[in-house]
């Protein structure tokens, strides 16, 4: 089975108790197979938005239990030139959406 990078705005919809409910359905056996990946941005970006410390650490806690994407020292090399490509080309992405998608490419 692939694996799946979930995104943050994904990942936000499930957390939520009135979350789409076709979405969450969709995420749960991503979870239970052992299929969504969880680059550190999304991680970090998951986390910022806590909106008290008690529902940072539980959704830390929910985090710590998914597959994390590490990046190497290289990797930031990679998406550097991989981000300059893309702008030299009229193509202006975000640096966290360009981080997601060299992970994900690689």
């Amino acid at each position: 089975m692939n694996k799946v990078i979930v995104d943050t705005s994904a990942w936000i919809e499930y957390f939520r108790p009135q979350g789409d409910a076709e979405l969450k359905e969709a995420i749960k056996p991503l979870i239970s197979e052992v299929r969504a990946l969880l680059p550190g941005i999304i991680r970090t970006e998951i986390l910022r938005g806590a909106r008290s410390r008690k529902e940072y650490e539980t959704l830390d806690d929910l985090l710590r239990g998914l597959t994390h994407l590490p990046v190497t020292e290289d990797f930031w090399g990679r998406l550097s030139r991989f981000s300059f490509n893309l702008f030299r080309k009229g193509i202006t992405v975000p640096l966290t959406d360009t981080y997601i998608a060299l992970v994900a490419i690689e």
